[in-house]
């Protein structure tokens, strides 16, 4: 029976990742139509506006002609018959014409309107199918169920519980990714294939104009580039894997500084010794949280970062001069400060301790402990 249960499960994963590979084609092919729509939605936009000048154009010339018919009918023993017949022409193509155009902006203006409904709607299903991806994503990771199978010393309902915490935790961290890229490099890269678009159509007419777009493109791939190293350094500094978490912390607090402008004072009490990578990971995203945290509302103009190696605890201090803030309504009603949960339910994870110390005014002081874990073993 177990073996049948066994194979129903794979059964289940199999089909649940071949659903995920098809949500994912979705997405791509979605946001491949978005970036299609906005070009195309762009055009008809700037059609329209010469449409526009066309016809208040035309329209000028269909009122000139409306005075010249009026003189001619005033005026007819002066003009001959073809000079009569050849103004009425005049006047009635004018006016053809100006129909014509204004056919045709109709057209535009409804093509247009369309483009827009199109393109909310092709919005809307990205965002649908990344849900769904990350719904389904936690679906696989409760099927599989390696975390709770790890924590054989918990009981049922904690292994679930703790399997759950740390489910939300990888998940949040993909969220911030995907925002990360989607509001940096995703919406630059839009950016440089439409203008890419317009330098195309330059060359056509003004190729002296494509050198100038193509320095200011250059300069953007740059700016890209500078955004997506930063993502990859959040994501996984390099530092930490061949230095340790003192020059990844050092390098990441540098980075804080100049895009904030908050003075941060980074102190080292005790000999640093290389922890487990797991644990250097989990104290760098916690520094990193906080960090974050002072930034969004501290209202601070310094900062002093604490780490504190002891024999048997690593401790890390975050502690700013800001506004300050009430702790126990902060932490039962968690509201912007969401993020300090999150904080005490990963400390929690390593069996760790949380606290925070807040005055109203005078600033806050957050101190997290984690058992030291050392490479090559515990050390007591």
């Amino acid at each position: 029976m177990s073996d049948q249960l066994g194979e129903i499960m794979k059964a289940t994963l199999a089909a649940i990742e071949s659903g995920k590979e098809e949500i994912f084609v979705i997405a791509e092919t979605s946001r491949t139509e978005t970036l299609r729509l906005t070009i195309e939605l762009a055009q008809h936009k700037s059609d329209i506006s010469e449409i526009i000048l066309q016809v208040n154009q035309q329209e000028k010339v269909v009122r000139l002609m409306r005075q010249r018919l009026m003189e001619v009918n005033r005026g007819h023993q002066k003009y001959t018959q073809d000079e009569m017949f050849e103004t009425y022409s005049q006047a009635k193509d004018a006016q053809v014409n100006l129909q014509l155009l204004q056919a045709k902006e109709i057209q535009l203006r409804k093509r247009r309107d369309d483009l827009d409904r199109s393109l909310r709607q092709m919005k809307a299903t990205v965002v649908r199918a990344q849900n769904l991806m990350t719904q389904v994503s936690m679906a696989i990771s409760l099927l599989q169920g390696g975390i709770a199978d790890s924590l054989q010393t918990q009981n049922h309902e904690q292994k679930i519980e703790m399997g759950l915490r740390v489910i939300r935790a990888q998940e949040e961290e993909r969220r911030r990714v995907a925002r990360e890229i989607h509001d940096g490099p995703a919406q630059t890269l839009a950016n440089i294939v439409l203008r890419l678009e317009i330098a195309e159509k330059l060359l056509e007419y003004d190729p002296t104009r494509v050198k100038a777009e193509l320095i200011d493109l250059k300069n953007l791939v740059r700016s890209n580039l500078q955004d997506i190293r930063r993502i990859i350094f959040d994501l996984r500094p390099m530092a930490l894997d061949d230095l340790g978490i003192v020059p990844a912390i050092s390098k990441y607090l540098t980075n804080f500084q100049e895009t904030y402008g908050i003075i941060c004072n980074f102190i080292i009490e005790g000999r640093e010794i290389r922890l487990l990578p797991a644990l250097e990971v989990a104290l760098f995203r916690l520094v990193q949280e906080g960090m974050t945290n002072v930034a969004k509302h501290a209202h601070s103009t310094k900062v002093d970062i604490t780490l504190i190696y002891q024999q048997d605890w690593t401790i890390a201090r975050i502690r700013d001069y800001g506004k300050g803030f009430e702790v126990s309504f902060a932490l039962t009603t968690p509201g912007e400060h969401f993020g300090l949960l999150g904080m005490r339910e990963r400390v929690e994870m390593f069996s760790g301790h949380f606290s925070i110390e807040s005055i109203l005014g005078k600033g806050t002081t957050i101190e997290l402990s984690i058992p030291s874990r050392y490479e090559g073993g515990t050390k007591t």
